[in-house]
C-alpha cells in the first residue's frame, strides 16, 4: 500500500486489507511523507501482519517498489490508502492464479465510491474499468489503441514476474501501472473477474487520476513514453498477433514505424511524441532505416524532419 495525506481514509483501506478471508498475508505500507495524521494513523493498528515504512521526502523513492523489495510472498497485490477491498478479494483472486499457471495477472470487477463510502455516479472514472476478458496478445492491441482499462487496486500479480520485469518505471506517476500492464501482457494471460470486489474513491480535485489541465499535459507525455514499450523485441515479437489488420512487416525497422504511424492518426500531440521519438531511433540504426524505407517508401523520412521543423517554430513562438 502506498499511502500520502489520506488520513480520513487509511484506517478502513487496512482494515480491508488485513480482515480478508485469506489471512496469510503481509501488508507493506509506505507512506510517502504525508503531513496529516496518515503515518500516525497506520502505526495506532496493531497487527504483527503490518509493516510501516515511512519516507523522509515525497517522492525520493518509488514506494511500490520499495514494498515490492521487501515483499517475502509468492503473490503481490496492491492497495492505495484510500480505497476498500470487499473481504473475499484475495481469496477469489488466489483460487484462479493457482489454478492458471499461464496467468500474469487477476484482475476484478471496480466499484466506484464516494468519500462517504457511497456509490459515485457521474464522474470522472465511470465507465474506464473493464470486466471483458480478451485473448491472449488482444490486450496488447487494446492497450494501444484505447489505453489503460484496468485499476491498480483491483490486481493481484506473481512476484516473479515483477521481479523479472523490474517493477515499475518510475519516471513516471499516472501511468506507472499500465506501464506495468503491458509489459506483464507479453509474458502470459490476464484474467478479469466480473465481481466488484475492490471499491475505488473517488474525491472531486484529490485523485491523482482525475483530468485536470496539468495532469492531462503530464500524462500526454508519460502516454508517449509507455507506448515506447511496443517498440521493444519482447512484443515485437507479436506484432503480426496484435495489429492482423496491419501489413505484416517482417522486420522491427518496419514495424516500429508502423506503430509510429499509427500512433499518429489516433493521438494526436501524444502520437507525435511518441513517433519522433520511434523513428529517429529507427533512422539512427543503418539496417532498421533500409528495412523501413523497403517497407515504407521515403515518405516518412521528409515527414519526420518536417514536422520537426514545425515542433521548433512552435517553441520558438510560444518563448
Amino acid at each position: 500500500m502506498a499511502s500520502f495525506n489520506h488520513a480520513p481514509f487509511v484506517a478502513e483501506a487496512i482494515t480491508s486489507v488485513l480482515s480478508q478471508s485469506l489471512t496469510n498475508i503481509e501488508l507493506i505500507v509506505v507512506d510517502d511523507a504525508s503531513n496529516d495524521r496518515t503515518a500516525e494513523i497506520v502505526a495506532s493498528i496493531c497487527d504483527e501482519r503490518l509493516k510501516l515504512i515511512c519516507q523522509p521526502f515525497n517522492r525520493g523513492v518509488h514506494v511500490r517498489n520499495l514494498a515490492l523489495s521487501l515483499a517475502r510472498g509468492r503473490y503481490i497485490a496492491f492497495q492505495n490508502s484510500d480505497d476498500v477491498w470487499q473481504l473475499d478479494k484475495l481469496a477469489r483472486q488466489l483460487e484462479v492464479m493457482e489454478a492458471n499457471d499461464n496467468l500474469t495477472a487477476c484482475f476484478t470487477g471496480v466499484e466506484l465510491i464516494d468519500v462517504d463510502g457511497n456509490a459515485k455516479k457521474n464522474s470522472w472514472g465511470d465507465n474506464l474499468f473493464t470486466v471483458e476478458n480478451r485473448l491472449p496478445r488482444a490486450w496488447l492491441r487494446h492497450f494501444f489503441d484505447v489505453g489503460n482499462c484496468l485499476a491498480l487496486p483491483s490486481a493481484m500479480v506473481r512476484r516473479s514476474d515483477l521481479v523479472k520485469l523490474g517493477g515499475f518505471r518510475g519516471s513516471l506517476v499516472q501511468l506507472s501501472d499500465f506501464d506495468l500492464w503491458i509489459r506483464l501482457a507479453a509474458l502470459g494471460d490476464f484474467m478479469v473477474l466480473p465481481m466488484q470486489l475492490t471499491k475505488m474513491r473517488i474525491v472531486d480535485g484529490v485523485n491523482l487520476s482525475e483530468p485536470s489541465a496539468g495532469k492531462i499535459l503530464r500524462m500526454k507525455i508519460e502516454h508517449a513514453t509507455v507506448l515506447q514499450r511496443f517498440t521493444e523485441p519482447e512484443l515485437l515479437t507479436y506484432f503480426p498477433i496484435s495489429f492482423p489488420d496491419l501489413v505484416d512487416f517482417g522486420n522491427a525497422g518496419a514495424r516500429k514505424v508502423a506503430l509510429a504511424l499509427r500512433a499518429m492518426e489516433r493521438f494526436g500531440t501524444t502520437g507525435i511524441m511518441f513517433a519522433d521519438c520511434v523513428i529517429a531511433n529507427v533512422l539512427d540504426e543503418e539496417r532498421a532505416r533500409a528495412d523501413a524505407i523497403e517497407a515504407h517508401g521515403l515518405a516518412f523520412i521528409q515527414d519526420f524532419f518536417e514536422r520537426r521543423c514545425q515542433m521548433v517554430m512552435l517553441i520558438t513562438k510560444t518563448k
